[in-house]
This record gives C-alpha cells, structure tokens and sequence, in this order.
C-alpha cells in the first residue's frame, strides 16, 4: 500500500508551481497598455521575476490584523536611464549595427583635400574598406587591420597583375604599386596579407596551413 502524501505537502506542491509557472502564466494573459496619446507601452515581460521576503513575519501578522504576503520585484528605471541593483548603477548599452551593403563616404582633410572610402560589410567575417588617397592610390582595410595595396589583396586572391590590369576601368590607379616586390606571386602576397593581418613581425614562410590559417582569420570575424 502506497502511503498517503501529507496534506501541506500537496499544498506547498500547488503553491511552488504557481510560483514558478502559474504565476508568468497569468500575468501573459494580460494584454498590453497603452497611454491615451499612445507614447508609452506597458508591457509585461515574464523572462525573469522576484518576490521579495515579507516585510513582517508570520507571527506578528496575525497580531496586526494584516495579509502574509510578499510583493513583486520589479526595476524601477531612474532619471538617467538607468536601474540601480544592490547599490549598484545598472545601464542598459544600446548598439547601432550597420546593416550588409556597400558603403560610399568623403572626408575632407585638413589640409583640404578630400579621402573618398567604401565600405563593404558582408552578413559574416571581416569587413572590407577601400580607400583612395590624395595620390590616387587605392589601399585596403580588411577588419580595420593595418591598411595594404588593393594589389596585394588581388593577387592574395590569386589575379595576377595582368589579370587586374586589363579588367579595370583604371588602371593607371594601380600602377604605383607595380614596383613593389611584395606582389611578385600569390604566395608572396598571401605572406604579406597574413603579416599586416595578424601582426606577425619577423621572417615567415609561406605555406598551405599559412594560407587556411588566414582564410580561417578573415572569415571568423563577427560584424
């Protein structure tokens, strides 16, 4: 014969799951408030909620003539847009994310002439920043590493100069770069991103796992 559960058992039982489950369940079921010039919401949000302790115990309840009972924990927001927690100024951070897309932008320097930029921002890995100087060079920014020829970008991607040349609306931009030994081959120019790109100083020898190794870098890096 199984033996009876005690009876406060099954109440302290019911009272826990209302609590922790019938309790959100309620409060959802209210619908959400609106101010009568519609510039305020009042919504519940049920994630995460606090009683506090009863302010008075048990006994003297009964001797005042007044309810056990526990409030609901609730974070006021200050005048400064914050909450403060155990004494402790809470701020909630707010970010701006720019959308995927290409991004055109002109800057006008001190000394009067202007930097024109574009920005490619991709749905995953680093972001990718072209920039013309006031010579007419091209240069590039991959996750706002230090910046490289657009030469040594396109040959670390396997274009030879050729290639580039005869494919481009301008290829006079590009013929200052032409001198520089870096750019000789692919595997030169993939040694050169990967020191820019991962700030490795000294001599390195160019290699496949070199080359996964960066591919790896370039494509996990979050927006």
């Amino acid at each position: 014969m199984s033996a009876i559960p005690g009876f406060n058992q099954i109440q302290f039982e019911g009272f826990c799951r209302f609590i922790d489950q019938g309790l959100a369940e309620e409060l959802s079921k209210f619908p959400k408030i609106e101010d009568t010039n519609q510039e305020i919401d009042f919504e519940f949000f049920l994630e995460r909620y606090q009683l506090v302790e009863p302010l008075i115990k048990e006994r003297d309840v009964v001797y005042e003539s007044l309810a056990y009972s526990s409030e609901l924990y609730i974070p006021i927001m200050t005048s400064l847009g914050a909450f403060i927690v155990n004494g402790i100024y809470r701020i909630v951070i707010n970010q701006i994310l720019q959308s995927p897309g290409i991004y055109y932008q002109s800057e006008l320097k001190d000394n009067g002439i202007s930097v024109y930029t574009g920005t490619i921002i991709s749905d995953w890995g680093g972001r990718l920043e072209l920039e013309i100087d006031r010579k007419a060079r091209i240069w590039v920014r991959v996750s706002r590493q230090q910046k490289l020829s657009i030469l040594v970008l396109l040959s670390a991607m396997g274009l030879n100069i050729r290639e580039i040349l005869e494919n481009v609306c301008y290829p006079e931009l590009f013929l200052s770069f032409l001198n520089d030994k870096k750019i000789g081959s692919k595997e030169n120019a993939i040694l050169e991103f990967y020191q820019q790109f991962a700030c490795v100083e000294g001599d390195a020898v160019f290699s496949e796992s070199l080359s996964k190794d960066l591919q790896k870098k370039i494509l996990s890096t979050k927006m």
